[in-house]
């Protein structure tokens, strides 16, 4: 066995015991973001990033290991991640709903 190959074996367990999280927050002006974290070491979070913006039809960047995508897509995510390799059973979606909009005054 490579060590190309031994690497690609490790890679695919990281993917597969990896605890990601899943959030939104409200941003700047009260829009939602969604915020992923947990990647485990060694995956290429501005590969994954590209990846997802493309499928999900939207803005976002990798600040501090962790991925912020533009809007709330927390409904179409573990699916995204799922087909990107990740394990659908270690992605935690957090229900927490994001405060109400309103105007100020």
């Amino acid at each position: 066995m490579g060590n190309n190959e031994f690497d690609e074996i490790l890679s695919a367990l990281d993917r597969e015991t990896a605890r990601i999280r899943v959030r939104a927050e409200p941003r700047r002006y009260n829009k939602p973001a969604t915020v992923i974290s947990g990647f485990p070491p060694g995956v290429d979070l501005e590969e994954t990033t590209r990846t997802l913006k493309n499928r999900l039809a939207t803005g976002g960047s990798v600040v501090d290991g962790e991925v912020y995508l533009q809007g709330d897509h927390r409904a179409r995510i573990k699916d995204e991640l799922a087909r990107l390799g990740f394990d659908p059973e270690t992605v935690e979606v957090s229900d927490t709903a994001l405060p109400k909009r309103g105007r100020r005054g």
